[in-house]
């Protein structure tokens, strides 16, 4: 078949299941059609929805059949069906030639045909035969990398909705660009893939093959490079890559998920508005006279430091008093700062308790510091008698506000990821705590997973004497990183590490919005409260190091080898622009 297929819009009464479900039916999977939509996706095909149905009473029996999360753009109302798929094409920014819709009702195939003539329309019974006969490379994106970014697409899509017009929108959503020589063979598979299906803002159309692709690459006469986007929604990975050879642009390419974000544009005047054949058709047109001044380059970003420069960053006979509290993201990263002849000490999140019983046993979000003064004696030991992350023999015991600290330096994981249970009775018995569904990370003492019923009984507990548990506000986040900054030394420089904005939480819930709406509003905080209070704290801004998914293992805070000698690299700079006092000595290479 010669369709190259990037999108599935399916109907759903007779189509994904049997019954009508606005007449009262109970919905019936039809065979094969959930496996068909998983291994759609797992081949890096988008699937969406355009139903003539109440979008809450759908959405409900599609979360039930655990496929929800595997739509994009759904398009579900009493409204005609094709008006409705050509909405949802220009939302996700495809081609109708590119598309497959699927329903039962011939009438409809042809409504939608009428509208988006280069579309392929299927008979629901014909879908199975359709995508045995096309070549299908199942695996091929094993990580829903195409998902997740429609996922991402689709959120950036609603919180336009907010803003007066797309330029105000595009001024507020921070785009930055990276250029990145291709360097290694997973760029230029890349390039590869941009250079063949590419259409829509593909200005030169120079379809070459690989290894004229790569003969072109080896001559020194002509540049060529990778562009890679980030926003305030996330990284795009690299979405396009020009060539200039003797001040033409031989090749000037970009993927559609950039497209009405005027970076293509911003491209082509950051080069000069060199010479170029525009060929075909393309999405836009580029100006020689039209400006974009809210795209910004990150420039070195990347690859900012050696290893030659660090090892002079921080000598071994620098003398520098650190105190660091945070979690696994710091883990690895802080390290580097042990030196022998620094005081360092790391208070971290550790995994066991006193006696060896698995949970988590000291915590690191500003909630748990300031309980530290605010708790009396008695509602520490509650605390401790109750909650296995308060029975580590250092709990309420933080030395963070001893005197002799030079840096302090934190990240907030409990503040991010973790809810505020407060007593019923007595509203200064703050718990911090994960969701109920992770109790295996903060458990309440003698829950078991080998005991149900037991655990069962301790969370009627928690429920009877605790609220259902809150994230701690923007609000009082920073009234507790102001009095953080009160009860250290004058002397102390304190350092904030924030978190990732990526759209990935952990393996077993990928996304989880309202941990990620959580760290989006405290990163917030933390910009501010370093830009005005800039001589007491500095930030170390985790969203230039971690950009996407492949930068963490199975969780958000757990960083991979790179990204974690990166992390050093940023504190190091935070320290060398923020120096401790002239007793001390700290070498600037």
């Amino acid at each position: 078949m010669a369709i190259k297929v990037k999108l599935v819009i399916w109907d759903l009464d007779n189509t994904l299941w049997r019954g009508t479900l606005a007449e009262g039916d109970e919905p019936v999977l039809l065979p094969g059609r959930a496996e068909l939509i998983k291994t759609l996706t797992s081949a890096g095909i988008v699937n969406s929805i355009c139903s003539k149905n109440n979008f809450d009473d759908a959405k409900e029996v599609l979360s039930r059949m655990e496929l929800w999360d595997y739509f994009v753009f759904p398009k579900i109302s009493f409204a005609p069906k094709g008006q409705t798929v050509q909405a949802i094409l220009d939302e996700m920014h495809l081609r109708a030639a590119n598309t497959v819709f699927i329903d039962d009702e011939p009438s409809n195939l042809q409504e939608v045909l009428f509208y988006n003539p280069e579309i392929t329309v299927l008979n629901q019974s014909d879908c199975e035969p359709f995508f045995d006969s096309i070549q299908i490379a199942v695996d091929s994106d094993s990580d829903c990398s195409r998902l997740n970014q429609y996922k991402q697409l689709e959120r950036k899509q609603q919180e336009k909705k907010s803003f007066a017009s797309n330029e105000e929108f595009l001024r507020n959503s921070n785009i930055q660009l990276e250029f990145v020589p291709v360097d290694n063979s997973d760029l230029f598979e890349r390039l590869c893939e941009l250079s063949e299906r590419t259409n829509q803002l593909n200005f030169t159309k120079n379809r070459m093959t690989s290894e004229e692709l790569m003969g072109m690459l080896k001559n020194p006469n002509v540049e060529t490079r990778m562009i890679r986007a980030t926003d305030n929604f996330g990284d795009y990975g690299f979405i396009g890559f020009y060539s200039l050879y003797q001040g033409n642009l031989i090749h000037f390419v970009f993927s559609c998920r950039i497209m009405n974000m005027g970076i293509e544009q911003f491209v082509y005047q950051h080069l000069g508005c060199p010479k170029i054949k525009v060929e075909g058709y393309t999405a836009s047109e580029l100006s020689r006279t039209r400006q974009i001044d809210y795209v910004k380059i990150l420039s070195g970003d990347v690859h900012e430091h050696d290893e030659e420069s660090i090892e002079n960053i921080l000598t071994e006979d620098s003398q520098i008093n650190i105190f660091v509290l945070g979690a696994c993201d710091l883990y690895h990263s802080i390290a580097y700062l042990a030196l022998p002849n620094n005081y360092f000490l790391y208070e971290c999140n550790v995994s066991t308790t006193a006696d060896g019983q698995r949970g988590r046993a000291v915590n690191v979000g500003t909630e748990y510091i300031r309980s530290q003064y605010d708790m009396t004696d008695d509602e520490k030991n509650f605390c401790r008698q109750h909650f296995y992350n308060y029975t580590r023999y250092n709990v309420f015991k933080s030395e963070i506000f001893d005197e002799r600290w030079d840096y302090v330096i934190l990240s907030f994981h409990d503040d991010m990821v973790y809810k505020i249970h407060t007593h019923k009775q007595n509203p200064n018995l703050r718990v911090v705590l994960g969701t109920e569904r992770k109790y295996e990370h903060t458990r309440i003492i003698n829950i078991s997973e080998e005991e149900p019923a037991k655990r069962t009984q301790q969370r009627a507990w928690l429920k009877e004497h605790f609220d259902e548990g809150h994230y701690i506000t923007p609000e009082r986040f920073e009234e507790n990183l102001l009095w953080i900054a009160s009860k250290v030394p004058t002397k102390t420089k304190i350092i904030l590490i924030n978190s990732p904005e990526i759209d990935f939480f952990r393996n077993i819930n990928p996304s989880c919005p309202e941990v990620r709406d959580q760290i989006i509003a405290l990163n917030k905080v933390i910009k501010r409260v370093c830009e005005t209070h800039g001589d007491k704290f500095s930030l170390v801004d985790m969203n230039k190091i971690v950009r996407s998914r492949k930068n963490v293992t199975n969780y958000l805070f757990h960083l991979k080898a790179r990204p974690a000698f990166k992390l050093f690299t940023k504190v190091a700079d935070a320290m060398i622009k923020s120096p401790p006092p002239p007793h001390q000595t700290l070498h600037v290479a």
